[in-house]
């Protein structure tokens, strides 16, 4: 049963390329642009020190494109920065996220740690540029399942079976099923730019919906070989044959640093999900989440032509009373059409 639902998430990952491409292909109103994978894991990190706690994995496969026609529903609910000089790149995305507790070779439910969770969700986005102005607004509706029926413990399972890896017992306490539904904005504007080779950018972003609700603020700085973060929609990849990229850089090598604070209302991973969090066995009460968490990044990015490949290593301070500080490493591939 758990091998037919790695092949079902094969399958849809794979069916979601190809329908896009399709549809794209048939219709004449979309260009394709350029695809990125992502991977969080707790066990990807510089130092080497891998955990399988709290935030264990993310997984996130998306499509970029530009559209040719007056975008309708659902995409006229996402939001262009204002001018007539703004790079509208539209992207859909499918995610799946999986949170355990510390201990996962036991049964029993483990009071004081993360619920077991696990969602799965599908993303329509928009990234607006203005290269005259220096801003950035991205702007994304998330529809999806919380719980049971994300079959992240059975692709859990199935991983850690494959690299004979302590098999995870206790999904059977996992956050009850819900509907995700949330709405997501971050703006970006740049704040000092003293040489071609150095960026400060900061951001604002809010979320709203049943998943999640909170705002923040940030700022990353970026440093090395690059091409302008408001530029053709700061695409790590380049094609020569697409027109606009004449004055792209071909190679691309930079360090990046980002540090984010965020002031949290809701968190359904924690809290259980908006209609059903008082059926799930068990969740963190409202009056334990942390109210404001701080992240920090760094890492690196190198790309050549259409290819793009990043490193990067997360740390997350405590998101409810009592636990601890958590390293996630990424890695993102990324490819251009």
């Amino acid at each position: 049963m758990n091998r037919f639902f790695l092949c079902c998430r094969i399958a849809a990952f794979t069916g979601f390329c190809l329908l896009f491409r399709i549809a794209g292909t048939a219709q004449k109103n979309n260009e394709l642009q350029f695809m990125k994978l992502s991977e969080d894991n707790d066990f990807l990190n510089f130092r080497g020190e891998g955990t399988d706690r709290a935030y264990t994995s993310g997984l996130k496969f998306e499509m970029y494109y530009s559209k040719k026609k007056t975008p309708r529903f659902p995409s006229n609910l996402l939001m262009k920065v204002p001018g007539n000089d703004a790079d509208n790149l539209y992207g859909i995305g499918i995610s799946q996220n999986i949170y355990t507790p510390n201990e996962i070779d036991r049964t029993t439910i483990q009071y004081g740690e993360r619920p077991y969770c696990g969602i799965t969700y599908a993303t329509h986005t928009l990234v607006s540029a203005s290269m005259e102005k220096k801003q950035k607004l991205t702007t994304g509706l998330s529809l999806g399942i919380i719980g049971k029926y994300s079959f992240a413990g059975d692709a859990q399972s199935i991983f850690h079976g494959l690299i004979n890896y302590q098999k995870p017992l206790g999904w059977d306490n996992q956050i009850k099923t819900d509907v995700i539904i949330n709405y997501g904005i971050l703006y970006e504007h740049l704040l000092f730019n003293p040489t071609p080779n150095l960026e400060v950018i900061g951001n604002l972003a809010a979320n709203a919906g049943t998943l999640v609700n909170n705002i923040g603020l940030g700022v990353q700085f970026r440093a090395g070989i690059f091409n302008g973060y408001f530029s053709k929609y700061e695409r790590p990849v380049y094609n020569p044959k697409k027109a606009g990229n004449e004055n792209r850089k071909a190679f691309q090598f930079y360090l990046f640093m980002k540090l984010n604070g965020t002031a949290v209302m809701d968190d359904a991973t924690l809290q259980g999900g908006f209609f059903s969090h008082r059926s799930s066995p068990y969740v963190i009460s409202k009056d334990s989440i942390s109210r404001f968490v701080m992240q920090y990044e760094y890492g690196f990015m190198l790309s050549h032509k259409r290819f793009g490949f990043s490193f990067s290593e997360k740390l997350r301070t405590a998101e409810f009373k009592g636990t601890y500080a958590q390293q996630v490493g990424n890695i993102t591939l990324y490819y251009g059409l």
